[in-house]
Formats: structure tokens, C-alpha cells, sequence
């Protein structure tokens, strides 16, 4: 069912500033996807992004864009970007009546709804999949028309300019319901501009929380690696553990870790059992959907401490309490972790980890592990 909806909603899904400019890290192939930021699906962009400053202390960019309210494929759309600690998250508020206030009111609050790549070339990116035997898609899940081009609007100094890039899509199909995005900026670019503005002395601190990982959720472990690699080219560990979460019926073992980039990872799991099964069928899940991001601290209790004294009780998961007396949940592998409750956080569903401090961390063996072309 939530395949069947999300090729209907397609057109919803890919409005993001994606790419990459060629310049900026010429050692890396130049169509290897780099992941650069997760789009976020908001009710209200100006809360969502003080949620995340409030709590996380990740800093909103105050470059402004968006879609015009006369699109015929999404209706007017607001947008802003937020720095996760260096990892950028795509914050996208439905603003008129269409096709993306009904995605809205389908998907929920705070959804995360798609994986955004950049890559350096993009002529021989699509090159590249098509000697896969795969047919770009374009943001209606049909073939790319156009060579890509999307033209939004960008807000800069209080002068509003066009803002261009080029777009392909993995088909829905291939991907297993994930949306992903393959993109390159021009020189005009929202991505651009906001680089261009965003000193250090702007960016969120590094002592911050970080974004650590990307969850993914589907129904086939070795179907769906299998795609990111070929199709991707990613790298994975394997054999290497996972952080344990029983209230989505996720093992240590039934997960993969795809390398995203040099510092944020894909964690793809295949949820098991009672509580795999409520997840997968899921309307607003699914297989293939983005479940949550991983946001990792130095010092959990005194993390949840601070929440506290903000009036936020973590939780275990969805619905799910934490032991009796306990700042946390403990697996097998030492790591502890708890998750802001929706209602607090926008609806986004995100959980807050600590590693291990006894070396079993199995964020610590992904990290040491050697990564398999």
C-alpha cells in the first residue's frame, strides 16, 4: 500500500536543492552520490527549526526560498535549511492548498521524506545509470525530461533571484519506495547561495549534538543493500552490528551501515517480528520509508537532564516508556539510546545515543570496520 501511495505522491517528494559543485572536492569520483541533506516534510517551518535550535542547538541558514504558490506539482512550498552539526537538513512547509498540503496531511508532521545526493558530474551520472540499464526518473517517478533542470526562487539580502539545478531520481521501482535524489547545482544554486553565507562563525558548533546516521527501513536487507551498491556505488560494512531498537523489532544483526559520507552514515534495517510488521505496514512507514535520524552526544543523562528541565520526558520509541528510573535504554552492545516524544519534536521522530564506553560500541566497530565496495 505505501509503495502504491508514495509512486502516486511522487511529484511531492523531490523539490530540494540537491547537487554538488565540481570544485569542491575533486578527489572524489565525480559520480560518486555524496549524501548532503534529508528533506523534512513541516507543518510549520518556523517551529520545526526552533525545535531543533532549542534542543539540539542546530542553527537555522537564514537564506530563504522556495516554490511559487502557482505550481502546478506542489502547490506554493516554504523552505529553509538547518545545520545538524555538519549535516544539513531541508526543512519544506506546504504553504497554499495541493498537491503537497494533501502529502502533508498523508505523511504527518516532521516525516522525513527523502535522501538528497550530490554528485561532482551530473551528465556522466546519468551517463553512468543508464549503463546500468536504469531510466533516470524525474520528480513524477516518469523518465527525466528537460535534462533535469528545476528553477526555484531564492531570497538573498532581501532580493529575491532564480535559483537553478539539475535533478534524476532513482526509480521508485529500483529503490524499493525510498525517494533519492541525484543532483548538481549551477552556479546559481540555492545550495550555492547558502555555502556562500554561512561563515564559521555562523555554522552550528561542533560540540553539539551531531547527525551520526540516516535510518531506512525496508523488507529485503540484502535486496535493498544490493541497490545502493550497485546502483549507488556506496560502500558497506559487513558483519558489523547495529544499535538494537525492540520497539521497532530491530536486531544488532539485521542491519547494514552504508557509508552516506565522510561523517553521516545510512543505517538500513529490516524490521522483524510483531513490531517489524506494525512498522512495515505502516501507512506512513512502510518498506523503503526514511524512519529516523541518529543524533549522537557525549553524555546522554546529563542530555536528558536538560530536556527535563525544558519539560521533555524521553521515550523508548513510539509510544513505548522507559524503564522504570532508567535516563535511557541499554542493548546488547552497551550503547544506550532514548527518542524525543512527536508531540515535543514536530512531529520528527529522532533518537539520541550514546556510545559505549566499555569499547563494545558498535558504533565504534562501524567505524573501524573496513568498507566493501
Amino acid at each position: 500500500m505505501l509503495a502504491r501511495l508514495v509512486v502516486r505522491l511522487a511529484p511531492l517528494l523531490f523539490i530540494t536543492a540537491g547537487a554538488w559543485a565540481q570544485a569542491r572536492n575533486p578527489a572524489r569520483p565525480p559520480t560518486l552520490p555524496h549524501l548532503e541533506h534529508v528533506a523534512v516534510w513541516a507543518a510549520d517551518v518556523d517551529k520545526t527549526a526552533a525545535f531543533l535550535h532549542d534542543t539540539l542547538g542546530w542553527r537555522r541558514h537564514p537564506l530563504e526560498f522556495g516554490v511559487a504558490k502557482d505550481s502546478t506539482v506542489f502547490g506554493g512550498m516554504k523552505l529553509a535549511f538547518v545545520d545538524a552539526n555538519g549535516f544539513w537538513l531541508e526543512l519544506v512547509q506546504p504553504t497554499s492548498e495541493g498537491p503537497g498540503m494533501e502529502f502533508l496531511k498523508q505523511k504527518g508532521n516532521g516525516s522525513l521524506v527523502e535522501l538528497d545526493f550530490f554528485v561532482d558530474d551530473f551528465e556522466k551520472t546519468v551517463a553512468r545509470l543508464k549503463s546500468k540499464g536504469l531510466e533516470p526518473a524525474g520528480m513524477d517517478d516518469k523518465p527525466m525530461q528537460g535534462g533535469g533542470l528545476l528553477t526555484e526562487w531564492a531570497r538573498i539580502g532581501g532580493k529575491t533571484v532564480s535559483a537553478g539545478e539539475r535533478l534524476a531520481y532513482v526509480p521508485l521501482s529500483v529503490s524499493g519506495g525510498t525517494s533519492i535524489e541525484l543532483g548538481w547545482e549551477y552556479p546559481t544554486g540555492v545550495v550555492i547561495y547558502r555555502d556562500k553565507t554561512w561563515g564559521d562563525k555562523d555554522r552550528t558548533p561542533a560540540s553539539a549534538p551531531r547527525t551520526d546516521h540516516v535510518t531506512v527501513a525496508t523488507e529485503d536487507l540484502a535486496k535493498s543493500t544490493d541497490m545502493y551498491v550497485k546502483v549507488l556505488d556506496l560502500r558497506h560494512t559487513e558483519g558489523v552490528s547495529g544499535i538494537a531498537r525492540d520497539w521497532m523489532g530491530v536486531t544488532a544483526s539485521s542491519q547494514v551501515w552504508l557509508n552516506g559520507n565522510s561523517h553521516v552514515w545510512i543505517d538500513l534495517i529490516e524490521p522483524t517480528g510483531a513490531a517489524g510488521e506494525k512498522l512495515l505496514e505502516d501507512p506512513k512507514l512502510g518498506s523503503g520509508s526514511i524512519v529516523e535520524l541518529g543524533v549522537e552526544v557525549k553524555d546522554l543523562d546529563a542530555f536528558v537532564a536538560a530536556m527535563k528541565a525544558k519539560g521533555i520526558l524521553m521515550t523508548a520509541g513510539d509510544g513505548v516508556s522507559l524503564p522504570a528510573g532508567a535516563a535511557a535504554v541499554t542493548t546488547p552492545t552497551g550503547d544506550r539510546y532514548c527518542y524525543f516524544p512527536r508531540d515535543k519534536s514536530e512531529g520528527m521522530r529522532i533518537m539520541v545515543f550514546q556510545r559505549a564506553q566499555s569499547g563494545s560500541s558498535a558504533l565504534d566497530s562501524r567505524d573501524a570496520a573496513r568498507l566493501i565496495p
